[in-house]
């Protein structure tokens, strides 16, 4: 998926957060948002790529697009480490994560699907996929908007 989409699927993580009571901070917001384009780091050319452009080198030269980064062992990571460090999972690291699935998520929907359980190679992909970049992509995404703000 593209950037736009991705960032449309972590707002429809937000306020799906925001609709069972799990973040009512409004920095839940960008921290979804970042999330949502996290895992992308690992490819140089995608929006968070070029801005750090070095350490997406860096991930991309060792582990590839669509590896370790798209798999389900960063979220689950991060959650331990606040477990483990300070007994609970702070309200902006469940955003962070939101936004991370939520990318997975869409990346899910594509036909090179996503390495959930990253270092096996199987890639888990939805039975009806969409192309990147496709009209298909755009209108699951809009999908996604109209249902948000119809349910807002």
């Amino acid at each position: 998926m593209q950037a736009r989409s991705h960032l449309i699927f972590g707002i429809g993580a937000t306020w799906l957060m925001h609709r069972t009571g799990w973040a009512a901070s409004v920095h839940a917001w960008p921290l979804t948002l970042v999330g949502a384009l996290l895992p992308d780091i690992d490819h140089p050319k995608s929006l968070l790529g070029r801005r750090v452009a070095p350490l997406s080198l860096a991930i991309s030269g060792v582990f590839g697009h669509r590896g370790m980064t798209h798999s389900l062992w960063l979220p689950l990571l991060a959650v331990v480490a606040c477990l483990y460090g300070w007994g609970h999972v702070p309200g902006w690291m469940i955003a962070l994560c939101a936004g991370y699935l939520s990318h997975l998520l869409a990346d899910w929907l594509t036909p090179s699907g996503v390495p959930l359980c990253w270092p096996l190679r199987t890639r888990f992909r939805s039975p009806l996929y969409v192309t990147t970049g496709s009209a298909a992509e755009w209108c699951v995404a809009a999908a996604l908007a109209f249902a948000m703000w119809r349910w807002w």
